[in-house]
């Protein structure tokens, strides 16, 4: 009979507050055994972070109150220890692997620090043992050069390798359950297939037990024996990875499911959560109807042979001695009414390559041209033709300005319009990307993450630009929020003949939305040309690796 590690039995949670208590979890009961690893998936808010953070009992006590059930790790009744038998529990017996590995980490401690703490935290050993068990852990998650990431900070390190540092700080004291929230959403899809890899692998070796918290059903379909999916505080499904992912029963499984852009037709609409959760969702999708925009074969932006210089190193005097090359001799070509996207690893420079398309960055050699003439030498009033969404709308939008301020800020750049005027027109941008016009004296922190990426691509439209360069606009989302996103920028695009310039990792987004895609490694173009053919036959062998590394639905044994 196999060991109960968790046992969470009819727990309900709210959460206090003086305008009235929010239930955050109603009835949830979970199971994990030994060795085994399952999934909590759903989308943000639903009350899967509520879940984890409880069994380690990080919820303020003073905030929170719970009505009914019981939560037991390791056949103890947490909910009943005092904090000093937590601090032993955590760690030793309970580990966490957080989402975001560069602010998990203490910036100003090197990685030695930071796992030698854990372990004289809750083992009696020597500093000279605490080392030789750290390059081992740090080994065990093959890296290559353990030694020089040991004496690393985290800055010095990329994502992926901060990611592999929090997993060996994680199993440092060989601990029953591993708590894994978000590991990989911020990585690139093939550190993203390592990170997997080393988690289920070591895993296993050890019998640890994993509760993985994600809203990426194909990354449970790669790791997880068991998956509860959560909707609004309840799990509505449970059971069996192949059997919930290969044969859902419950509406709301089936609309996550549906809203993924894998196996669906290129630039066709997504089906989202509402529409798949109503009686008139077969209405509101028409199936297979595709969005097509103006064929005028016209080119709008061309990058001619553009590279991308940063100083490395600096003499004495503070002048640059060597360089490192960001973008090296990149040339391509979109068309007017069109998707561009590029793809690749970070630190390929297709950020680097965005930004000098609109002016944040400045080409070392070659040129960008737009409508056919160096972009230096547009007008201002040409150049504001060309605006930009970033990744995170929480970071890219100002937090004490109203919505109707944000959206029409490019529009007082060089224009003195009244301040009737600006909330027209802010009312008029939240009718074009489906945002209430009621809600332009609203802050940014009133917002879903999906509603927040509406209100940066209503700012970016309020100039009427021609093109739009998109830098990762959905990675930060739900699947079915991507799903709203993505079916509005297809929409924006069929009816005002909008030309995309897309960056992202995600394959299986580009594959939807592109007409063409070019995919970058090592600062160098390495394969062009139509989507399609790109995606579904590469050449070039780090298109093959990129491929072969995108989680699907496919359950792997």
């Amino acid at each position: 009979m196999s060991q109960t590690v968790v046992e969470v039995d009819n727990l309900s949670l709210e959460f206090l507050s003086p305008a009235g208590n929010l239930m955050a979890l109603k009835g949830v009961s979970l199971e994990i055994s030994k060795g085994e690893i399952v999934g909590i998936v759903g989308e943000s808010g639903s009350g899967k972070s509520v879940t984890a953070m409880n069994l380690l009992q990080l919820l303020p006590k003073t905030k929170i109150n719970i009505p009914s059930g019981s939560v037991s790790v390791l056949n103890k009744n947490v909910t009943e220890m005092t904090e000093e038998q937590l601090q032993v529990l955590r760690g030793a017996e309970i580990s966490m692997i957080f989402q975001e590995p560069m602010t998990a980490l203490n910036p100003v401690l090197k990685v030695k620090d930071q796992i030698n703490d854990i372990l004289f935290r809750h083992k009696k050993i020597s500093p000279k043992e605490a080392e030789e068990i750290s390059i081992g852990l740090l080994r065990d998650m093959k890296i290559t050069d353990p030694f020089r990431v040991y004496e690393s900070f985290p800055h010095e390190l990329s994502g992926g390798m901060r990611q592999r540092v929090m997993i060996a700080m994680a199993f440092s004291c060989s601990p029953k359950l591993i708590i894994a929230d978000e590991p990989t959403t911020a990585l690139d899809v093939t550190v993203q297939a390592q990170i997997l890899s080393l988690l289920k692998e070591r895993a296993k070796k050890t019998e640890t037990s994993v509760l993985l918290i994600t809203h990426d059903l194909a990354v449970v379909a790669q790791l997880c024996d068991r998956v509860y999916v959560m909707y609004k505080g309840e799990f509505v499904e449970e059971g069996k990875t192949n059997q919930v992912i290969g044969s859902a029963t419950h509406p709301y499984t089936k609309a996550l499911l549906n809203s993924l852009p894998e196996g669906k037709t290129p630039k066709s609409r997504l089906a989202t959560i509402e529409d798949s959760l109503t009686e008139t969702a077969k209405e509101s999708i028409p199936e297979n109807k595709t969005i097509s925009s103006i064929n005028s074969h016209e080119i709008i932006l061309e990058i001619i042979n553009g590279s991308i210089e940063y100083p490395k190193d600096y003499n004495i005097f503070g002048a640059p001695i060597s360089f490192h090359k960001a973008v090296d001799q990149v040339t391509l070509s979109l068309e007017e009414g069109k998707t561009f996207s590029l793809v690749g690893e970070s630190g390929c420079g297709k950020t680097s390559l965005a930004n000098s398309i609109v002016g944040l960055n400045q080409l070392s050699n070659g040129e960008i041209k737009y409508k056919g003439i160096n972009i230096k030498d547009q007008p201002p009033e040409v150049r504001r033709e060309i605006q930009i969404v970033f990744q995170d709308p929480q970071s890219s939008l100002d937090p004490r300005w109203p919505v109707w301020k944000i959206m029409t800020e490019p529009l007082t750049a060089e224009q003195t319009p009244t301040y009737k005027e600006l909330r027209i027109k802010a009312s008029e941008l939240c009718e074009m990307v489906g945002l209430e016009p009621q809600f332009i004296d609203r802050l940014p922190h009133e917002f879903s993450g999906g509603q927040r990426q509406r209100i940066a691509i209503g700012r970016a439209l309020s100039v009427r630009p021609k093109l739009l360069v998109l830098d990762e606009p959905t990675s930060a989302l739900d699947v079915s929020v991507q799903a709203q996103i993505l079916n509005l920028l297809l929409d924006l695009q069929s009816e005002f003949n909008l030309s995309y310039f897309f960056i992202s990792h995600d394959v299986a987004v580009v594959k939807h939305i592109s007409d063409m895609v070019a995919v970058m490694y090592q600062s160098k173009v390495v394969e062009m040309g139509e989507a399609i053919e790109v995606l579904t036959s590469p050449k070039h062998e780090y298109t093959k690796n990129l491929m072969s590394s995108v989680p699907t639905l496919e359950i792997k044994q």
